[in-house]
């Protein structure tokens, strides 16, 4: 892997962060998500008549939808997260897919795990499991039940699952990309984005509609100086890793892009005043342990 395509992937590592401090920061998160895709669905829209959709092949249309309706349960299972969970918690097990890509890279795309990915794969589990220890008070293992109950881990796992099926789907469709041959590869990786982005939040609309949701310009009028710089930051940094995907293996790329998780455990404590305590920041020190030794298998 080069130099360039390192500082690339560390630098949508730093702007995905960023963006989801701002959706934690916000009143609604759920709002909050789907302002900034909606945001991102009118651009696409907006663009629809420039674009040269009609080179895109049908394999490549297929893992947009697809990849569209997964990042649907991905925008809901996030937002959810931070409704009732802390980020310095909620943000290192949605951003464990290392541990787990490379099982279904194996499984679906022929990539191999060596003993030293399997090594940190089985580092990170534990860090996963290690994280349910909530201070001295849930230090006990008769707790631990009691805190895989908790809202904050369900949505937090459902979006781990959601973000290792995304990578693969996405995978499987830069690589169709880069056959067409008409687009131009630094164009491909936006292209791709804005069609799923606008796929997800129109399905995620429909599914706050019903669910009576009606807060949606009360957090605008109040929060979008937040909403656009998230909504730029998703694209930027979910663009770059489109486009290293064309050429780059999707294990390391989705490993070092991790990176983010001691990141947002910092940010916890220091702009969101989280109780993190010796053994969150020792956990996603060990987990960015684990991703090395996946990066490098």
């Amino acid at each position: 892997m080069s130099f360039n395509v390192l500082l690339l992937i560390l630098l949508s590592a730093a702007i995905h962060v960023g963006w989801n401090a701002l959706v934690k920061s916000s009143a609604n998160p759920r709002i909050f998500a789907l302002l900034k895709g909606g945001l991102l669905a009118i651009i696409a829209i907006a663009l629809l008549p420039f674009l040269p959709l009609g080179h895109i092949s049908t394999p490549v249309w297929i893992c947009i939808i697809l990849s569209g309706i997964i990042h649907f349960v991905y925008m809901l299972a996030l937002s959810s997260a931070y409704e009732t969970g802390d980020i310095s918690f909620v943000y290192p097990i949605a951003r464990s897919a290392p541990a787990f890509v490379p099982i279904a890279a194996y499984i679906l795309l022929d990539e191999i795990l060596s003993a030293r990915g399997i090594t940190g794969i089985c580092l990170v589990v534990i860090c996963i499991f290690l994280l349910q220890f909530r201070g001295e008070a849930a230090s006990r293992l008769r707790r631990l039940s009691q805190s895989v109950k908790q809202p904050d881990f369900f949505w937090a796992i459902l979006t781990l699952l959601s973000v290792v099926a995304y990578t693969i789907v996405d995978k499987i469709g830069m690589v169709a990309f880069r056959n067409i041959t008409d687009i131009n590869p630094l164009y491909r990786g936006p292209i791709y984005f804005a069609l799923e982005a606008t796929i997800a939040t129109s399905i995620y609309g429909i599914y706050l509609n019903f669910c009576g949701n009606i807060a949606i310009r009360t957090i605008w009028s109040h929060e979008w100086t937040k909403v656009l710089p998230a909504a730029i930051g998703t694209l930027v940094s979910y663009s770059l890793i489109l486009h290293v995907m064309q050429t780059e293996t999707v294990s390391y790329i989705v490993t070092l892009r991790q990176s983010s998780v001691l990141m947002a455990v910092l940010i916890g404590g220091i702009a969101f005043r989280e109780r993190l305590g010796i053994t969150r920041l020792t956990v996603a020190t060990a987990m960015l342990v684990g991703f090395y030794l996946v990066s490098t298998s």
